[in-house]
């Protein structure tokens, strides 16, 4: 997301989760015989996710916003698949780029809209996917998330798993946003606070981790694709999602304060523990997750053995990522500072080289 009421948003702080979690490392859930890679291949992915996203500034910042999460989301892309190619990571980084726009829109971070617009918003999503429904990227921000996603899912029906895999895709998107709504109505008020695990069996779902890994499926294999194989990685998906989720909220729940959302943190202050104390609470629970989402994995092997790995790696990036900082005000500047290498056109270019990178050494 862009614009003033935006950069204010982003610029509240987790002092406290950035107190208790003093010493984390933004890459620790990367291994450090992969980091290399990974960070090529995301800074790779870049130049076409932006392109993809450039038309649409209303809610896509540019790569150097403090706004922008772009960076954050190519890499997020290369460290759960350091061997996919570059077309894929850029289409799995826009994708993520793209729904934390939905998700800005339903958080009413973007806007203001009403129950009826933001409900018809929502239903644009499958409609598009299914090619029933046009976007006017005119109308801004909701036009321009919209015309982001038609570009984006031109390019998924490419993919050789997209015509088995997007009616799941449609469904996963109908499940996430049924559950923002239920979120919209805690937060204005429309219904209570739910109870701590009523609130994560919904807010599994509004990470969207399920539709991110639809997609991934149907985009990085196996092939020939089958439905079945959704219903193989469910269960570690559902683990997987409430392990972000909970990781979420300790980076977010001061910001998440300010807008009145609900959040595991906040949940469990509300019931009389301290902010700390909760803190500690939901980290010890993330733990739990965690050995069991192993378990889980472990058991997804033979043709789904890579999508199986991804989920680890993916699950061990985000959660070790939420645990240091924020997705946003990471720049493309920085991802390139920490591969080592030279963004083309920044100072210090000396030219591109086949991928568009420049080595400093």
């Amino acid at each position: 997301m862009s614009g003033p009421g935006a950069e204010a948003y982003f610029e509240i702080r987790n002092d406290l989760a950035d107190g208790l979690l003093k010493g984390s490392h933004q890459l620790a859930g990367v291994p450090e015989t992969d980091r290399a890679t990974v960070l090529r291949a995301a800074l790779d992915a870049v130049p076409e996710a932006s392109a993809m996203l450039r038309p649409y500034p209303a809610l896509f910042a540019d790569g150097e916003s403090s706004a922008s999460r772009l960076a954050f989301s190519c890499l997020s892309a290369a460290a759960t698949f350091p061997r996919a190619t570059r077309g894929r990571l850029a289409d799995l980084g826009a994708l993520t780029t793209i729904l934390f726009g939905v998700d800005d829109i339903a958080d009413s971070i973007a806007g203001q809209w009403s129950e009826r617009e933001v409900a018809a918003f929502f239903a644009r999503f499958p409609a598009i996917l299914s090619g029933t429904a046009e976007a006017d990227p005119s109308e801004e921000p909701v036009g321009q998330v919209l015309a982001a996603w038609t570009q984006w899912c031109a390019r998924f029906h490419t993919y050789e798993g997209a015509a088995v895999h997007s009616p799941n895709l449609a469904r996963q998107m109908e499940i996430a946003f049924t559950a923002m709504a239920h979120e919209r109505a805690w937060t204005s008020g429309v219904e209570p606070w739910p109870s701590y695990d009523g609130y994560l069996e919904n807010g599994m779902l509004t990470i969207l981790y399920h539709t991110w890994w639809v997609a991934a499926l149907a985009m990085c294999g196996p092939f020939p694709a089958g439905a079945e194989h959704w219903t193989a990685i469910e269960p570690m998906t559902h683990l997987g999602a409430s392990s972000l989720r909970l990781a979420n909220d300790i980076r977010s729940f001061e910001r998440e304060k300010s807008e009145g959302k609900p959040n595991s943190v906040s949940i469990l202050q509300a019931s009389g523990v301290g902010a700390a104390a909760a803190v500690r609470q939901v980290a010890a629970h993330i733990d739990e997750i965690n050995a069991a989402f192993r378990s889980e994995v472990a058991q997804v092997g033979g043709e789904l053995a890579e999508i199986a790995e991804g989920q680890l790696r993916s699950v061990s990036f985000n959660g070790r990522w939420y645990m240091a900082r924020d997705t946003h005000a990471y720049t493309v500047q920085e991802l390139a500072d920490e591969a080592g290498l030279v963004v083309p056109g920044q100072p210090g270019s000396e030219g591109d080289q086949p991928s568009g990178l420049v080595d400093r050494g």
